[in-house]
């Protein structure tokens, strides 16, 4: 779990933030299936941003990535609102 304050970091260091978030999530899978254990990524932060851009820019940053994005605050409805494709 990371408890990062979203709503009160620049456009820049949100990206930066969340770059150093994936590796330390892939650095730590990586050390545990050379332990030969099954793990999965995927991240839980305890609130969404407040800006629906931001929102968008974390999702797609982590999903590039592979790691699914949850957070405590969501419900099912808006987690599943959140993963709706725009046409």
């Amino acid at each position: 779990m990371k408890n990062s304050a979203w709503d009160k970091m620049t456009d820049s260091a949100i990206r930066r933030n969340i770059r150093r978030q994936i590796k330390q999530i892939w650095d730590y899978i990586e050390s545990q299936l050379k332990a030969r254990k099954d793990v999965s990524p995927g991240i839980i932060f305890p609130k969404r941003p407040k800006d629906k851009n931001r929102l968008k820019l974390i999702e797609g940053m982590f999903e590039e990535e592979g790691i699914p994005v949850v957070r405590q605050d969501e419900t099912i409805e808006e987690r599943n609102a959140i993963q709706e494709p725009v046409y």
